[in-house]
């Protein structure tokens, strides 16, 4: 258990003297590592709060359903039933044609005189009020309802939801294209690093070999070195981040009264660990790559 204790040890030294030696080529594949992520991390920001928007307008969506004039009380009974055993539909909420009127008069406010003379010949239809589970079943739920007879018209809001969650969709998809493009600069960056230090130490690597030293003795420093790059870029694009998008929150969002900003800590929470993963999967590949070329693996 010693032994392994002072290897690891000597692996960890190994590491940051490599890294002490080649302090340009580290600050440029920090950075990197760093600018990738925060480039990505502010895709995920857009995707993260554009979806949170979707799901607050879902919440407040319903769909309107108006029945025709000729629907008996029997056949409004029926129709509710129906609806309600849609799948997805979670309410059902019955608007008589006087109630109808009421909430119109409510909406006129002082001109509700305007709706005065409906009371004896109202022209307002009856209609069902329905809300779904997810704003994504909207769509399935209208085209059910459609089917069902006795039904004048549907209005619905799902075309808000669709445009949100189809704008999220590209958002995505452009930020992991983008992370993709970045992921293999850092990854030549941290490879062309642990190159050097490969270089640099070329002949004491021939002396380790000649004294029976094994490959994974000898590469386990520079692939640690590539994790560290990883891990260090990564941090400092997590840090620059959760503060940019703190300060964003406290001093923006207090204007928008409409939207509520996905919070700072769900931020952190969410890519915390996915960055961290990502800048070690960086490094070490990228180190991989570079001790590939010098030693048999």
């Amino acid at each position: 258990m010693d032994m392994k204790i002072k290897r690891i040890k000597y692996y960890f030294i190994e590491s940051i003297k490599n890294l002490a030696r080649n302090r340009v080529m580290v600050v440029a594949s920090i950075g990197t590592v760093a600018a990738s992520l925060f480039i990505l991390g502010i895709f995920l920001i857009l995707a993260l709060n554009v979806n949170n928007a979707a799901e607050s307008i879902g919440k407040t969506l319903e769909i309107k359903v108006y029945l025709k004039d000729e629907v008996t009380t029997l056949k409004r009974m029926e129709l509710e039933r129906d609806i309600k055993n849609i799948k997805g539909v979670t309410e059902v909420v019955y608007i008589s044609k006087e109630q109808a009127l009421e909430d119109l008069k409510k909406k006129l406010g002082e001109n509700k005189a305007i709706a005065e003379g409906f009371e004896m010949d109202n022209p307002l239809p009856q209609s069902f009020v329905i809300k779904v589970e997810k704003p994504e079943l909207i769509s399935k739920a209208s085209y059910e309802i459609s089917k069902l007879d006795g039904i004048e018209k549907i209005y619905d809001g799902k075309g808000i939801v669709e445009k949100l969650i189809k704008f999220t969709n590209i958002v995505r998809v452009a930020s992991y294209f983008l992370m993709g493009i970045l992921a293999i600069i850092s990854t030549f960056l941290i490879s062309n690093t642990i190159k050097l230090a490969v270089y640099a130490r070329r002949r004491e690597i021939s002396i380790m070999k000649y004294l029976g030293a094994t490959d994974w003795f000898i590469k386990w420093p520079f692939v640690i070195e590539g994790i560290l790059l990883g891990l260090l870029g990564s941090v400092l694009s997590i840090l620059v981040l959760f503060f940019s998008y703190q300060y964003l929150t406290n001093n923006v969002s207090l204007n928008l009264l409409l939207f509520n900003f996905v919070s700072a800590q769900s931020l952190l929470s969410f890519i915390l660990q996915k960055f961290i993963l990502m800048g070690a999967l960086i490094g070490g590949f990228g180190s991989y790559l570079a001790v590939k070329r010098y030693l048999v693996l």
